[in-house]
């Protein structure tokens, strides 16, 4: 229990070592208004009628064919609408991170996912980057038929339903990452936006010493690829020329207003050789770091 929420751990649904399980809502009815966490991670996809889902902080309603991501720890509810005729009945598809095998996902997709909307990010009392991947709309077309599968497999059990469900979440996952990379990228909500300057001010604050993708997502706690999109959308630059280019702006000013030779100059800005430091000025400046002090004094 915490703040008055009850949480609801693996043990409730899972069974023989496999952590994964899927129901109905009114097979669950229990949960079904009632505020509420776990300790895996749950895909609601909506099977018919309408209901406002409360997750934290936030309320938006859902309907049918769309999808439902809520993180473990996360408190959530759905809350079915009265005055609709059609009934309120959802897939919740539960699971850990350990049963789907990311092998099926080629490569990074499955941390992207994860940390695009399942783990986010470092930043806990931000809630709007949250709340932009709580929610995938209208999904009925790609994925109504394969919640669909993965109930039905469930249900009877056969030989090898274990591994197809595997699949089937995979497939899940894949096609939840083409639905959001066909979503307006650069839209972003103002939290995302408050990511990327909270990146851009990590890089001028430390433009000197090594820096890549990889460093600046782990410290932020993001995926690359997924913040990687996000900078990009924002910003017109990937972030390596961001960090290229903040460390040229820098090497032009040192050039300018001391007496630094051009090896400490390029040392200080963060470049690995002089020669790599030569070569990305000319491509900046359209001249050597040598033309450029002494044409500018």
């Amino acid at each position: 229990m915490q703040d008055n929420v009850p949480t609801i751990d693996n043990c409730h649904f899972f069974d023989g070592g496999v952590n994964f399980h899927v129901h109905r809502s009114d097979e669950c009815p229990d949960y079904v208004g009632v505020l509420h966490r776990h300790e895996f991670i749950e895909i609601a996809y909506v099977i018919s009628g309408t209901a406002r889902h409360i997750i934290g902080n936030r309320e938006y309603p859902v309907r049918r064919g769309d999808v439902c991501v809520i993180n473990f720890g996360e408190a959530h509810a759905f809350h079915a609408d009265e005055d609709n005729s059609e009934e309120f009945l959802a897939y919740d598809l539960m699971f850990t991170p350990d049963f789907v095998d990311s092998t099926c996902l080629g490569g990074d997709d499955l941390s992207y996912l994860a940390d695009s909307f399942l783990f986010y990010s470092l930043f806990t009392e931000e809630v709007a980057e949250k709340e932009r991947f709580n929610l995938v709309p209208n999904c009925a077309p790609e994925l109504g038929s394969v919640f669909e599968s993965i109930y039905r497999e469930y249900s009877e059990g056969r030989n090898g339903y274990v591994n197809l469900i595997r699949l089937y979440i995979a497939e899940i996952i894949i096609k939840l990452l083409r639905k959001m990379g066909s979503m307006e990228e650069n839209r972003l909500t103002p939290g995302q936006r408050r990511v990327v300057t909270r990146v851009m001010d990590y890089i001028r604050d430390n433009y000197s010493i090594r820096l890549s993708t990889e460093d600046i997502a782990s410290k932020m706690f993001f995926n690359k690829n997924y913040l990687s999109k996000l900078f990009k959308a924002h910003t017109g630059l990937s972030i390596r020329e961001f960090i290229r280019k903040i460390r040229l702006e820098q090497a032009t000013k040192l050039l300018c207003e001391t007496d630094k030779t051009i090896a400490e100059i390029s040392r200080d800005c963060g470049f690995s050789d002089v020669k790599n430091f030569y070569t990305a000025f000319e491509a900046f400046a359209g001249c050597t770091p040598k033309y450029y002090r002494d044409k500018i004094n």
